[in-house]
């Protein structure tokens, strides 16, 4: 019988070796696609919402999802992201152009706000998905009875006359394009508007008893919603958009681009108003399990609404 030599030897044992080599891979692949896709938390009732529209969306195409819940504020998200310890994550594109991406002057117009942001994350591995039409921008809150379809130029007027008091936190009261800004994109005698400091949650208490003719809260904000506040249209964009968008790692995407279309369930259907109800429910969920309910149901009535 022939025996190899030494030399015959060598290319059969590169060959094994080769073979399994990319039985490993392949081993180590079909593990990556079992796993689940890791949304990051923020600390707010409103990623805690978003979180969970997200879980259903994903579970609804079949994709598994786990939560990497607590992990801050969206500048926190973003470098877990960038760290690679979550996949996926809420943010704001005025907060990703100020805070996550150090750039000035974060635009108002949410197109050109969600463009920015997009273009400049694609360098850093990050693919911001189709935007919801959800502002979660500061807004100015009366009492619907008040409003009668009128706008900021309206109430400018109304401030202005001294004897309507505005709720606005101190950081927005004394920083700069805070309330000195907004008194020169809608004129006002800041001399005569009675501001009364508050925190958002008092702005919103005080402006639903009548103490305050008006207060600065999120657009989103779920306590304005449950005390029947509405928002004040900034006809002339003083507030910078806060669109929010879910953004995921590239790779991730490419591995998984169910992603995508699973999350426009979500992005099509959320508007301010919508996510406004939302964490307005959500303020009175007793657990997280009821919070995962509502996302559900939220999903669920849409999409019949959408079928018609």
């Amino acid at each position: 019988m022939l025996l190899p030599s030494r030399t015959s030897r060598r290319p059969a044992r590169a060959v094994i070796l080769l073979a399994l080599a990319l039985a490993l891979v392949g081993c180590q692949e079909e593990v990556a696609e079992d796993d689940p896709i890791v949304v990051g938390v923020g600390s707010t009732p409103e990623q805690r919402v978003l979180a969970a529209l997200t879980v259903a969306a994903l579970e609804d195409f079949g994709l598994e999802a786990a939560l990497e819940t607590e992990l801050g504020s969206t500048v926190g998200l973003r470098r877990v992201a960038l760290r690679g310890e979550i996949d996926l994550f809420w943010d704001y594109t005025g907060a990703a152009w100020g805070l996550g991406l150090r750039q000035q002057n974060p635009p108002a117009e949410p197109a050109e706000s969600y463009e920015r942001v997009r273009e400049e994350d694609l360098d850093q591995g990050l693919v911001w998905l189709a935007p919801s039409s959800a502002n979660a921008t500061l807004a100015i809150f009366v009492r619907a009875a008040d409003l009668d379809g009128r706008g900021m130029e309206w109430l400018s007027g109304e401030l202005s006359g001294g004897s309507a008091p505005l709720c606005v936190d101190a950081d927005f009261q004394t920083r700069a394009g805070g309330l000195a800004e907004l008194a020169t994109v809608y004129p006002m005698d800041l001399g005569r508007v009675d501001v009364v400091p508050a925190s958002e949650d008092q702005a919103v208490a005080w402006t639903a008893s009548g103490r305050c003719f008006a207060g600065l809260a999120t657009a989103t904000s779920g306590e304005a919603a449950a005390q029947d506040l509405v928002p004040v249209t900034d006809e002339l964009g003083a507030f910078p958009a806060f669109i929010a968008a879910p953004v995921v790692r590239d790779d991730v995407l490419r591995g998984e681009p169910d992603i995508a279309d699973a999350l426009e369930q979500v992005t099509t259907r959320l508007d301010t108003a919508a996510l406004a109800r939302l964490n307005a429910e959500a303020g009175i969920a007793a657990d997280a399990g009821e919070l995962q309910a509502l996302a559900e149901r939220f999903l669920a009535e849409t999409t019949a609404e959408a079928a018609g």
